[in-house]
């Protein structure tokens, strides 16, 4: 049988490739698709094709990239997908669908042939969605996407009883991550004089980095720290004469590619995710399973991962103070440091292995398609 991967809306390689996500997609789904399915269709919205992103040419030929032929608007786009590319949705058993947005093309499919959708629900956009016309779209959209899917995936406890309360046959599968690449150093990190705080993730407001830049302003005159940044984003100008006014180093990486990432999270002291507002975030999870004691804001996302004082440390995403505080326990306190980081990669190594999660979401999917209408399968 047959397969078809949707993106978010507008979204394709490239922007994955842009953010240094790519290899997460190829490595942690396309190979495991190609295992258990005979033909994986990867929808996209911009012109690319999959050889600009892997060089598994074994991938290549069991994966087929829909793109269009030139730039369009994604609206359109993602209307016309099941008429541009009827013949190749059709052969398709079951359509997942990555991030509710692109939700689109698989109810038009579902709509015209009947082929049943399995979308991931990770972000709760009719809550924390800002508002406006654009929340009202995304939340009538997340009501329709969800009752009408033929499964959920559901990232949170949280959000899998949203689902479900929504009508959604709703199943929990977290994020995973590579936990054996995601790993803590085979020998013990020499710890310098200036201690490394890292985060990893988009430079936007609702991460709330002035919050960290502030926090280690507030270190300054009696902690040796700099905040590392692996990530880019409209802020970034701003969080730089920020760091500037505070006194705080800032090392900025850009945006670094997946493959390079665990080297980052080794050579940090500690993690920090000071969001406002947060699904179910891949950047903690990897920082968990990188051993690294983690500090975050008291947020439905970061709650999900952390016990507080067990996995990792929380704080009120409004207290700079608060962060200051919790960063020096854990910069200072080694045992402590110690302690939250084992228990952090022990939870992400039993709760998060991505081989474990692909492995669970392949076998809801190839449910969903067995109690589908049989379909002819092109090979």
């Amino acid at each position: 049988m047959n397969v078809g991967l949707l993106p978010a809306l507008g979204s394709g390689l490239g922007d994955l490739a842009a953010t240094g996500q790519v290899a997460r997609l190829v490595d942690g789904y396309f190979q495991p698709y190609t295992r258990a399915f005979e033909r994986v269709y990867y929808v996209s919205y911009l012109p690319e094709t999959l050889a600009r992103f892997t060089a598994d040419t074994e991938l290549v030929e069991r994966v087929t990239v829909l793109a269009p032929v030139r730039p369009a608007w994604r609206g359109r786009r993602a209307v016309t997908i099941p008429f541009v590319h009827e013949r190749e949705v059709r052969q398709c058993a079951v359509l997942r669908v990555f991030q509710l947005t692109g939700v689109i093309p698989a109810l038009l499919a579902r709509a015209r042939f009947g082929i049943p959708y399995v979308t991931t629900y990770g972000f709760s956009y009719g809550r924390l969605s800002r508002p406006g016309p654009t929340r009202i779209l995304k939340s009538a959209l997340e009501r329709v996407g969800l009752r009408r899917a033929a499964a959920v995936i559901a990232t949170t406890e949280t959000l899998r009883t949203r689902a479900a309360a929504l009508g959604a046959r709703a199943h929990l599968v977290p994020n995973g991550v590579d936990t054996e690449r995601f790993a803590p150093p085979r020998e013990p990190r020499i710890v310098a004089r200036e201690r490394r705080v890292l985060y990893v993730g988009r430079l936007s407001p609702e991460k709330n980095i002035s919050a960290v830049i502030a926090a280690l302003g507030h270190l300054r005159g009696s902690l040796a720290a700099r905040l590392v940044v692996a990530g880019d984003g409209p802020l970034r100008e701003r969080l730089v004469a920020e760091a500037r006014d505070a006194g705080v180093t800032l090392e900025l990486l850009g945006v670094v590619p997946q493959p390079a990432l665990p080297d980052v999270y080794r050579s940090a002291d500690a993690f920090v995710l000071a969001s406002f507002t947060e699904g179910h975030p891949k950047a903690l999870v990897e920082a968990m399973a990188a051993g690294l004691p983690c500090v975050v804001s008291d947020c439905e996302g970061n709650r999900s991962l952390v016990t507080n004082g067990v996995t990792g440390l929380v704080f009120e995403a409004h207290r700079p103070d608060e962060l200051a505080d919790q960063l020096r326990r854990v910069l200072t306190d080694a045992d402590l440091a110690g302690a939250l980081g084992h228990a952090a990669r022990t939870t992400a190594v039993e709760h998060y292995d991505l081989g474990t999660m692909v492995a669970r979401e392949i076998a809801l999917l190839r449910s969903v398609a067995g109690m589908s209408p049989a379909r002819a399968v092109s090979r």
